[in-house]
């Protein structure tokens, strides 16, 4: 039997919310997916980096002061920006992955819908082929073809009133599939902002801790460290013996001066007395010569 124009309408209809149903549990049930994907590689990430603080904090260790100071600054920083993942994790999970998870079930009570409006149009048809078969078989049968004909219209204002509730229910499936992916995709990117903003932040504070690295003082540090621990007293050693050398020496002049001195003076005296004994002697010998000569004049 042809279907008539409204049937086949009624028809076109049904499938066509079948397939919107279809799709948008199909692609939401995609999205849950890669929206689970996600928080699960981010959840790594913030794994990757907690093993990365501790790596920094390790190296640190073996470092001197000023870059150890900033590289643990550093590492902290990095450790933070984890718990900020950790949290954008959590967040994911209730805002995005978790409401795309129950849409299942909102798809769900849709099909169902249509389900009950299909089972009452398919209902109103099987009126529709009994009332036919009661006029075909015995047109006279009144009584049987008025009671396919009240059948009939009863299913008719089920099937209407399943196909009103149909579309109303069909209408707010689509406005609040819209809705919730726009709240779903706005919630995503507020979590990322907020994780973003605070990594920001941190990021910052990390990078003043680099810059804060005087490499002056550690290359001075790892100067100290590597010379041995006897060389600056050798050198401090040689350095007295040279100052005590110069000091000796710078003493012994006047000393030298003054014995040579203390030598020179007994030795002139000396030649002193023994010139005053000769002339001592050579005058007394003229006296006893003055004195022998008047003698013999007497």
């Amino acid at each position: 039997m042809a279907k008539n124009p409204e049937a086949r309408a009624k028809e076109n209809q049904m499938k066509f919310i079948q397939d919107r149903i279809a799709k948008a549990e199909q692609h939401f049930g995609t999205l849950c997916q890669e929206f689970a994907g996600f928080s699960r590689k981010t959840a790594k990430l913030r794994d990757k980096g907690d093993e990365l603080a501790k790596a920094l904090l390790t190296y640190a260790e073996a470092e001197g002061q000023s870059l150890k100071s900033g590289v643990t600054g550093f590492a902290e920083m990095i450790s933070a920006i984890q718990d900020y993942r950790q949290a954008e994790v959590q967040r994911l999970e209730a805002k995005v992955v978790q409401p795309l998870t129950m849409y299942g079930n909102t798809c769900k009570h849709a099909k169902e819908d249509l389900k009950k409006s299909q089972t009452a149009r398919g209902k109103e048809q099987q009126q529709q082929q009994r009332l036919e078969k009661a006029r075909q078989k015995n047109p006279s049968d009144r009584h049987t073809i008025s009671q396919a004909e009240s059948e009939l219209q009863r299913a008719a204002v089920d099937a209407t009133r399943s196909d009103r509730a149909l579309e109303e229910q069909m209408d707010n499936f689509e406005r609040q599939k819209m809705e919730d992916i726009k709240k779903i995709l706005s919630d995503f990117v507020h979590v990322e902002m907020v994780f973003h903003c605070k990594a920001l932040e941190l990021y910052t504070v990390a990078h003043q801790y680099l810059q804060g690295i005087n490499d002056e003082d550690d290359i001075e540090e790892f100067r100290n460290s590597m010379r041995p621990p006897s060389a600056p007293a050798r050198l401090d050693l040689v350095r007295a013996n040279s100052k005590t050398s110069l000091s000796s020496t710078a003493r012994q002049t006047p000393v030298a001066e003054r014995r040579s001195t203390a030598f020179s003076k007994p030795q002139e005296q000396e030649e002193t007395d023994e010139d005053e004994e000769e002339e001592t002697e050579d005058d007394e010998e003229d006296e006893e010569d003055e004195e022998d000569d008047r003698h013999y004049r007497r």
